[in-house]
């Protein structure tokens, strides 16, 4: 009898540093139910700074591969993966809101 061996192969998920608080993460679910919306697009966009991360809400499509954080899906294509790394979605004074650790810009 001939020998096989089966092969594993396991998917590795990118580890992203952009954080949803839980708090935000109650937000955009309200957000969701309330605008037919399952996930969130960023996009990357140009600022007064340079260019700077923009978020709308979306409908996830056969075939998307979104990133999760914390629990919410986020469609980001290479460029806004690299630009969400510094960032932070939270919700202050009860709305949300973008923090980026990476940011300088004041205008």
């Amino acid at each position: 009898m001939g020998k096989y061996r089966k092969r594993y192969f396991i998917k590795i998920q990118e580890v992203m540093k952009m954080k949803i608080t839980d708090e935000a993460k109650t937000t955009l679910e309200e957000a969701f139910a309330s605008n037919n919306s399952d996930c969130l697009k960023a996009m990357v966009q140009q600022s007064c700074c340079g260019s700077a991360l923009a978020f709308s809400l979306g409908k996830l499509e056969e075939g998307d591969e979104p990133t999760t954080i914390n629990g919410i899906p986020i469609l980001m294509d290479d460029a806004a993966k690299e630009k969400a790394e510094t960032i932070t979605i939270a919700v202050q004074n009860g709305e949300l809101v973008i923090q980026d650790e990476a940011s300088q810009c004041s205008c």
